[in-house]
């Protein structure tokens, strides 16, 4: 008997525990093949702050850990639909390895006849749960501390949109279903073509969820076909609010709810996280697991790695005449990748992840003109 529990409480979650009980395992039973499964209790919180749903516990992600690092339970279940964002910073914090978080499929794709292959493990499957991207590098506030290094970007630079466009679909062709995007910079909203990404994005991935992060400086000078684009592909708009915009909050948020855009904003962001550091460190695969943007997974010209720092530093080292490794990047276009390949390349720390260590905070502040060293790394 294999032992699980299911990340969520919601619908989908519910649809999964329905499948694995009234249609996996009897088929399992029926002589099939595989394992009978036992559902021991649900991951996640509800509403109403209940610990116990269906019959089952309600676990928190650490009490799941526990349980599984004791082998009580032997592996997580999730619908897509719950394993979407940057959730993997979490799980891999809490040692929670690839292979033992399976993957179901779409709801409306369940096939009776091919049950067997209803659970896949995440290192297998063609799903990512998060990806992001650049539509411009630089930026129009240039925050100090930004591990984009966009304020060190010394001409405007954005993306050709015709091999962007090559990249996303090649990328589609390897993984064709992702749980979130978010579309940054930079400053995305500086793209004067920002609407053929919007397109194009929602194209390739209907069922994700996509989010154009801004610092909303120029979000009401926005043409308005930026908006209908907005409107008609149901992409939200993720404001991240900086002090200089902070008074703003409740204009930006009715702006947008009178275009009927969905919006996310955060609170005002006062700190930033400064991690990255001139000396290397040893002790890289604690730092990758322990890092809560080593799965920020990053496309950029035609690679893509676990986050955006391979294509990143190289402002930073121009900028300051330094030598930080500019590795971890997966070419997409490599004939011999596969799912698989790539899930293993993207959870495996490289040269660059040993210039991060534990981030120290800094008071959010726009960075020096010129530049200094501290503005970006622990001196």
């Amino acid at each position: 008997m294999f032992r699980v529990a299911i990340l969520g409480t919601d619908r989908e979650s519910e649809h999964v525990r329905r499948i694995v009980e009234n249609v996996y395992n009897p088929a399992v039973t029926a002589g099939t093949g595989g394992e009978p499964i036992k559902v021991d209790a649900y991951v996640g919180g509800v509403s109403n702050g209940s610990l116990v749903k269906d019959g089952l516990a309600i676990l928190t992600l650490q009490q799941y850990a526990a349980l599984y690092h004791s082998g009580t339970l032997q592996a997580l279940l999730t619908p897509r639909e719950a394993l979407r964002g940057q959730i993997w910073p979490a799980l891999s914090r809490l040692r929670i390895p690839q292979r033992d978080v399976y993957v179901a499929q779409r709801e409306d794709t369940v096939s009776k006849d091919r049950i067997l292959s209803y659970l896949e493990a995440y290192d297998l499957v063609p799903y990512l749960s998060y990806l992001e991207f650049h539509i411009a590098d630089h930026c129009n506030l240039n925050c100090r501390g930004c591990e984009h290094y966009s304020g060190l970007v010394q001409e405007p630079h954005f993306p050709v949109y015709e091999k962007f466009a090559s990249d996303l679909r090649q990328l589609h062709y390897l993984i064709p279903d992702i749980g979130m995007i978010r579309i940054l910079g930079g400053e995305p909203l500086l793209n004067p073509e920002i609407e053929k990404y919007l397109h194009l994005t929602r194209l390739l991935y209907p069922r994700a969820i996509i989010f154009v992060v801004t610092n909303a400086l120029k979000l009401r000078q926005m043409p308005e076909s930026f908006y209908k684009a907005m409107q008609q592909e149901q992409i939200a708009v993720h404001i991240s609010l900086y002090p200089p915009m902070a008074s703003q909050r409740k204009e930006l948020a009715e702006f947008l709810q009178k275009r009927g855009i969905a919006a996310l904003i955060t609170d005002e962001v006062t700190y930033f996280t400064v991690k990255q550091t001139l000396t290397p460190h040893d002790d890289v695969n604690e730092i990758f697991a322990d890092c809560y943007q080593a799965h920020c997974h990053n496309l950029y010209e035609g690679k893509i790695a676990a986050c955006f720092l391979p294509f990143t530093t190289k402002y930073f080292n121009a900028y300051f005449h330094k030598q930080l490794p500019e590795d971890g990047a997966i070419d997409i276009y490599d004939p011999s990748l596969t799912v698989e390949t790539l899930k293993k390349k993207l959870f495996t720390p490289f040269e660059r992840c040993r210039y991060c260590t534990k981030a120290k905070p800094i008071p959010w502040s726009q960075m020096h003109q010129p530049s200094i060293l501290s503005d970006w790394v622990q001196v």
